[in-house]
């Protein structure tokens, strides 16, 4: 069987806190072909850096639809239109609206060139929080997440693999319990923490997870989407994760293997 891994090809915020790319991963072993959790603006450039080809890829799932998760896919559009041709469908699941915001997106980018004849196709489908489907052969969960407004949605998305291991990923999200739900039982969490303390906005601070991380029940923990105030702040940090607590904090091109 193949060994199930996660890549991380970009661990920083919105703003590339210190020079980090946009919070992005690749996970290979977890469903039938590689595949990835958001794919932000510097995610090819992420990609290439790690080594990895985006013709193994065989979809992309979206936590929710900020430009730092999903503004990379034009130009994934035209890398396999005219680097190197793509020639299957790659399939997109993620919240409302991803078919009409991807629509945009791509106008918005290269203008008309998403109508034009082409070998592939973008074939994305709608998951709303609470529903259950496969996606390339892992089961996916999703959960709500707090982070934007309606009709806009944000999402924790948990993968099952056949194997019965179990990744979550909260993408950008207060602390709520629905968070801590989804996080519990899962052989790694992938969770944000955007700040060092609160006012933060409607994310995950580092003193949120000092006050949840003795109880959660997840057998590693990975932060990521790091701000530059709090990788400067990770020698210190490093000494105050609780003990028995296997946490990690991200940074780009790193693998993790799950065993």
């Amino acid at each position: 069987m193949e060994e199930m891994k996660l890549t991380v090809i970009g661990s920083g915020d919105a703003f590339n806190g210190a020079g980090r790319g946009h919070s992005c991963y690749w996970i290979e072993g977890l469903a039938e072909r590689p595949l990835m959790v958001d794919f932000g603006a510097t995610a090819l450039m992420g990609l290439g850096r790690a080594g990895m080809d985006p013709l193994r890829l065989g979809g992309i799932a979206v936590t929710h639809l900020h430009g730092d998760h999903v503004g990379g896919l034009p130009f994934l559009l035209i890398d396999g239109i005219f680097r190197r041709p793509r020639h299957e469908d790659l399939a997109l699941i993620g919240p409302q609206p991803l078919e009409e915001r991807l629509d945009a997106l791509h106008r918005a980018h290269y203008g008309d060139l998403i109508d034009r004849k082409r070998s592939f196709e973008f074939a994305c489908r709608e998951i709303r929080a609470g529903e259950e489907t496969d996606f390339l052969g892992a089961g996916l969960r999703a959960w709500p997440a707090e982070h934007m407004d309606p009709p806009d949605e944000a999402l924790i998305l948990a993968f099952t693999s056949s194997r019965g291991k179990r990744i979550v990923f909260t993408g950008d999200s207060a602390m709520t319990k629905d968070l801590l739900d989804a996080a519990r039982g899962a052989d790694l969490l992938v969770a944000e923490c955007s700040g060092l303390a609160h006012p933060a906005g409607r994310h995950c601070t580092w003193e949120d997870w000092l006050e949840v991380l003795p109880g959660l029940d997840a057998g590693q923990v990975l932060l990521s989407h790091l701000s530059a105030e709090l990788r400067a702040a990770l020698p210190r940090l490093k000494s105050e994760i609780p003990p028995g607590v296997r946490l990690r904090f991200a940074d780009d091109l790193e693998t993790l293997r799950i065993p």
